[in-house]
């Protein structure tokens, strides 16, 4: 690939992280789009009992299993009448607090919104098509996200349909944002025919 084709895939991957960042600080902070959570009732006492109960940082599912030890039918039986009947959940759980948009996080979140902008704008170099349809594919990688990733979680792990909708939504309208940008700038492939005459 020519040098000047990886430039504009470069411009093209920064410009549509930018936007992507942009996108992700205004759905979040202000249009409360890419939330779903709801706050947790009776916060205090459920905080309370949490700091006594859990020393390390975790990802928790209760009715506890571990799936990597095999255990007797009646202990299986124990789980499986738990689960049935309830209560079921996870619970991700940091006992040491923090800053909620601390610098680390923001970069992070830009080398993600990097990557994500670098791959589309690679993807929409290799697409003879028109802006639109390249506006187009972007938009939809947005969408194999949503689905790939955010439907596993919101079926074997039950998180709330409002998050997960929230989050396709969040998902799909930045990259096509970013799609608008991208695929203006991204190079298209030339290709040569070369059957003989």
């Amino acid at each position: 690939m020519k040098q000047s084709k990886l430039k504009r895939i470069a411009i093209a991957a920064t410009l549509g992280m930018v936007v992507m960042f942009i996108w992700g600080g205004f759905s979040h902070l202000l249009l409360f789009i890419g939330t779903g959570f709801t706050p947790m009732p009776n916060e205090d006492r459920i905080i309370a009992t949490l700091k006594k109960s859990i020393p390390e940082q975790g990802l928790y599912f209760f009715p506890g299993k571990d799936f990597r030890k095999k255990y007797t039918p009646e202990e299986e039986s124990v789980f499986m009448e738990k689960f049935r009947f309830g209560p079921v959940g996870m619970l991700l759980y940091r006992p040491v607090g923090g800053t909620p948009l601390s610098p680390p996080k923001l970069v992070t979140q830009l080398i993600s919104n990097f990557l994500s902008s670098l791959t589309a704008a690679f993807i929409a170099s290799l697409l003879l098509a028109t802006y639109w349809k390249r506006v187009l594919a972007i938009t939809l990688l947005g969408g194999l996200a949503c689905i790939s990733v955010g439907m596993i979680y919101w079926n074997w792990y039950e998180f709330p349909t409002s998050f997960f909708l929230a989050q396709c939504v969040d998902l799909l309208v930045g990259f096509f944002l970013a799609g608008l940008v991208i695929a203006k700038i991204a190079p298209q492939p030339v290709y040569i025919n070369e059957t003989k005459q």
